[in-house]
C-alpha cells in the first residue's frame, strides 16, 4: 500500500517530519526555541538528553590569528551540542523501522501526464501515488525542481576539514587549548573552527575565500597528507599565523575533504505552492553555517508543516501555509548568516564581530531573541 506522503533525505529534517554509517558533518547545537521543541513534539527529547553536551560544550571561544584570546560566549546557553550521528539516531528511534527504505537515494522527480508525481530511484525502480512528496534531500535535492527553478549559490567560502583524534598524542595538548566547546581562530580573511565531537575527537575546519571547485586538477592532492599540510602551511594561507596553528596543521590528520559552502538566494524564497510536492531544510534554504541556526530553522519547518497538515490534512493548503511561515523565517536566517560570514572573512577579523556582538543589532543571537 503507498503510504500518502513521501519524504526523500535521511538527514534531521526529513527524519523529524517522518515521525549505519554516520553521517558526514561535524556538531550541531539544538536550540531550545526551535530544535528542541521538534524533538519534544517528535517524542524522542528523552533519547535526545542521553547524547546532548551542554555545560562547557556551548562555551565559544575566540582567538585572533596571532594566539591573542579575545572573547568567550555561550556560557549557559540552552543549546546543547551533539554529533549528527548521534541526532539522526535519536529521531530514528521515534520512527516504525518499516517506514524508511535506506539505500535508495532519489535520482529524480517528475509529474506525469495526470500531474502526479513520480520518484525515480538510484536502484532504477519507481515510485508514485502519493498525496504529498516532501524533498528533505538538501543542497542537491532531486525534487526541489518541482517547485522552483532557484539553485543554490556559492558563498565564496571553501573550508578543508582535518581532525585530531584521541588515539594522536598531540590530542591532549589540543584538548587543553580547545577544551569541549568551539575554538575560532580568525583573521587575515582566513577562520579555523576547532570542535571536540561526541567521541572526543577534534574536527578542524580551515576556511578561506576561493572559488568552488578548489583543488582543480593537479593543484591538490587531498589524499597526500603531507601535500595538503604543505598547502595549509603556505604565507598565503595559514602560514601566516600564530606558531600554535602551525602546531595542529603538522599533528592533525586525514581523511581530508573540500566543504564548499552555499547559500540559497533569498530572493527566490517567494515561489507559488505546487499542488503535492514541497521542500524542507536545505532542499528549501540551505544557509551558511555564521549564526549556527540551519539544523535548527530545518527542524522547526519539519514542525510547521506536521503542525499544518495536522490541522488542515494533507492538502494544497496545509503545505502553502507551511510555505508562507517558512519564507521569512528562513530569510532572516540566510541573511544574518551572509552578514556574520562577511564578518568573520574581513582582514582584521574578529574585530567586526566582537563590536557586532556588543550592538543591539546582533547577527549572532542569544537563545532568548528567537
Amino acid at each position: 500500500m503507498t503510504p500518502d506522503i513521501a519524504i526523500g533525505g535521511g538527514g534531521p529534517c526529513g527524519l523529524v517530519l517522518a515521525e549505519n554509517t554516520p553521517p558526514r558533518g561535524g556538531c550541531l547545537d539544538i536550540h531550545r526555541s526551535s530544535g528542541q521543541i521538534a524533538l519534544k513534539e517528535a517524542g524522542c527529547f528523552e533519547e535526545f538528553k542521553k547524547y546532548a553536551r551542554g555545560g562547557y560544550a556551548t562555551i565559544h571561544s575566540m582567538w585572533d590569528h596571532k594566539g591573542n584570546k579575545l572573547l568567550a560566549f555561550g556560557e549557559g546557553r540552552d543549546s546543547p551540542e551533539i554529533d549528527r550521528w548521534q541526532l539522526r539516531r535519536v529521531l530514528l528511534s521515534s520512527i516504525p523501522k518499516e517506514k524508511i527504505r535506506w539505500s535508495t537515494p532519489v535520482k529524480n522527480s517528475s509529474r506525469n501526464a495526470h500531474g502526479d508525481i513520480i520518484l525515480e530511484f538510484e536502484n532504477g525502480t519507481t515510485a508514485s501515488g502519493f498525496k504529498l512528496v516532501v524533498g528533505a534531500d538538501g543542497v542537491r535535492s532531486k525534487i526541489r525542481h518541482l517547485v522552483t527553478s532557484a539553485e543554490p549559490r556559492y558563498s565564496g567560502i571553501n573550508n578543508l576539514t582535518l581532525f585530531v583524534r584521541p588515539s594522536n598524542p598531540y590530542h591532549s595538548t589540543l584538548e587543553q587549548l580547545a577544551g569541549q566547546g568551539p575554538l575560532i581562530i580568525c583573521g587575515r580573511s582566513k577562520m579555523i573552527w576547532i570542535q571536540r565531537q561526541g567521541d572526543s575527537h577534534y574536527r578542524i575546519d580551515f576556511g578561506w575565500e576561493g572559488p568552488a571547485e578548489f583543488p582543480m586538477p593537479g593543484e591538490l592532492d587531498l589524499t597526500d597528507e603531507d601535500a595538503v599540510k604543505n598547502f595549509l602551511l603556505q604565507e598565503e594561507y595559514f602560514g601566516c599565523h600564530t606558531p600554535i596553528v602551525h602546531e595542529i596543521i603538522r599533528n592533525a590528520t586525514g581523511p581530508s575533504r573540500m566543504w564548499p559552502l552555499h547559500y540559497f538566494p533569498v530572493e527566490h524564497l517567494n515561489w507559488r505552492t505546487s499542488p503535492g510536492v514541497t521542500v524542507v531544510g536545505d532542499a528549501a534554504h540551505v544557509t551558511t553555517p555564521f549564526v549556527g541556526d540551519g539544523v535548527n530553522c530545518a527542524m522547526r519547518n519539519a514542525l510547521v508543516l506536521a503542525r499544518k497538515i495536522e490541522e488542515l490534512g494533507i492538502t494544497t493548503e496545509a503545505v502553502a501555509a507551511y510555505e508562507q511561515e517558512m519564507f521569512p523565517y528562513a530569510q532572516d536566517v540566510i541573511n544574518r548568516s551572509l552578514i556574520s560570514g562577511k564578518m568573520f572573512f574581513e582582514w582584521d577579523s574578529p574585530k567586526g564581530l566582537m563590536e557586532n556582538f556588543a550592538s543591539p543589532n546582533r547577527v549572532v543571537r542569544d537563545e532568548g531573541d528567537y
